[in-house]
């Protein structure tokens, strides 16, 4: 996800340049190359900052399990699971906001513990570090029944 994000922030850029270039040229832009194209990165680069780590750590036909780490603050950006079968371990718990896509579903708050297992539901949603603590989860999701 991190990889598509940047090609499609470096697309961007590409195309903003190609503007620039032209206004430039016709004469309505002068000296703000360096202002705008710092402005791009630095958006880019904060928006990294919030996200938490994703890691593949098996993806076949019948299962993926990814190691999921969450810093203080940082959450994993709005996303769906398709598979109805869904365990989550906690390496290091820590307290979570689960925020559903549906804007008329409220926002659930858990707290868990280290070594903690959870079945949780297909959903799309947004997770967020709201403790004070990383936190670790290994995710495993079933593709086949």
């Amino acid at each position: 996800m991190t990889r598509v994000l940047k090609h499609l922030c470096d697309f961007h850029i590409s195309v903003a340049v190609y503007y620039l270039e032209i206004y430039h040229s016709r004469g309505y832009m002068k000296n703000i190359y360096i202002p705008i194209l710092l402005l791009c990165f630095s958006t880019t680069s904060l928006a990294d900052e919030k996200r938490g780590k994703r890691e593949v750590l098996l993806d076949n036909p019948d299962v993926e399990v990814v190691r999921l780490t969450y810093p203080v603050g940082t959450e994993s950006g709005m996303h769906t699971h398709i598979h109805p079968n869904r365990v989550v371990y906690f390496v290091k718990g820590g307290t979570l906001e689960l925020i559903p896509k549906d804007k008329q579903q409220k926002s659930k708050v858990i707290n868990v513990s280290d070594g903690e297992t959870l079945f949780l539901p297909t959903t799309t949603h947004n997770v967020k570090n709201i403790g004070n603590t990383e936190v670790v989860i290994v995710e495993t999701e079933i593709k086949s029944s």
